[in-house]
């Protein structure tokens, strides 16, 4: 189905355009719709490449303090890994002053206790001290051997902190 288009152009530059199409023989409409698509085509490359570069730009800040919006949830879903670890992190805080890694997967890895029990500990609690784009929010902090409730966090985990005891 074809529209009607009217516009104005400049004379001379429209008397140009005209003795390029008769050396070259084109058909005047179909130049037109050629240069439209063209134009159409160019606007949205440049536009996808725009796309592409913003998302080249996100940084970890774009996703700082994730989990401040993850913990609410987590503190109401008991049987999510996020939640266990989080649990296990307090349950040992109570006993102790320091919470150790080792210790924190060492409950998270005993199956009798299925309150605790998280098979893919490592791999959880590591997505636990990153914020990024695949990761679960960063909550955790550690030395190697020490670990600590991420400052960024902590308020927000101390709301929600009865929910995990």
């Amino acid at each position: 189905m074809d529209i009607e288009v009217k516009f104005n152009i400049n004379k001379d530059f429209y008397d140009i355009f005209q003795i390029v199409l008769k050396r070259s023989n084109h058909n005047e409409k179909e130049v037109i719709e050629n240069f439209l698509l063209s134009y159409a085509t160019k606007q949205m490359e440049q536009d996808i490449r725009k796309d592409i570069t913003l998302a080249r730009t996100v940084t970890s800040d774009d996703y700082r303090g994730k989990a401040n919006h993850k913990i609410p949830k987590w503190a109401h879903s008991p049987n999510q890994y996020n939640h266990k670890i989080i649990k296990s992190y307090f349950k040992l805080l109570n006993a102790s002053d320091q919470v150790t890694l080792y210790n924190m997967e060492l409950l998270c890895s005993d199956s009798t206790k299925p309150e605790l029990y998280v098979p893919t500990f490592k791999a959880n609690y590591a997505s636990m001290k990153l914020d990024g784009p695949k990761s679960h929010g960063r909550v955790f902090e550690d030395d190697g051997k020490y670990v600590t409730i991420w400052s960024e966090v902590e308020q927000t985990l101390m709301k929600f902190k009865r929910f995990f005891e």
